[in-house]
């Protein structure tokens, strides 16, 4: 029996749904334990993949101003995840770098990138090809949908722009 397309996308939702429930029941519990927000561990990240850096950089690399970096920084000295410390180069720039507690959670975080990894060994080489293709096609979607995105809100910010230009 043949299913509408509309069945094979509910499919697909549900299978997705237990897919993320099964990564969760086999996933280390410092994820559920992380007391950060996401801009505090793309912090962390940023310090763990980049090395010790200044604020003003990683601040940059985060997108964000100065300031904010700096409080970003702040809250993992504060969760004894990072240190700050003068440039020796410098004294009038502020470095920070992870502390060993902060090394130990990126390591620990790191961890279901290779269970992942593990996981996928384990798979066929035609089903890999299949989830590679997969992935890849909505990954395309993605960018579509993303790229539309980009165009309205470039559209709408062009517009507003004319009309403050005839005021």
């Amino acid at each position: 029996m043949d299913r509408t397309r509309e069945e094979l996308e509910d499919e697909v939702l549900k299978q997705w749904q237990a897919l993320g429930r099964a990564f969760k029941a086999t996933t280390d519990p410092c994820w559920m334990e992380l007391d950060l927000t996401l801009a505090q561990l793309r912090t962390l990240l940023v310090l763990a993949e980049e090395g010790p850096l200044v604020i003003g950089q990683i601040a940059h690399r985060l997108g964000v101003g100065l300031s904010t970096g700096g409080h970003l920084v702040d809250r993992l000295v504060q969760a004894g995840l990072a240190m700050r410390a003068e440039d020796s180069g410098d004294r009038r720039r502020t470095m920070a770098r992870l502390t060993s507690k902060g090394e130990d959670l990126y390591m620990r975080l790191l961890n279901r990138t290779q269970h992942l990894q593990s996981l996928l060994q384990r798979m066929r080489e035609d089903e890999l090809i299949v989830l590679l293709q997969s992935l890849q096609a909505m990954q395309r979607v993605i960018e579509e949908d993303n790229r539309e995105k980009y165009a309205m809100r470039a559209k709408f910010e062009q517009k507003n722009t004319i009309k403050q230009l005839k005021m």
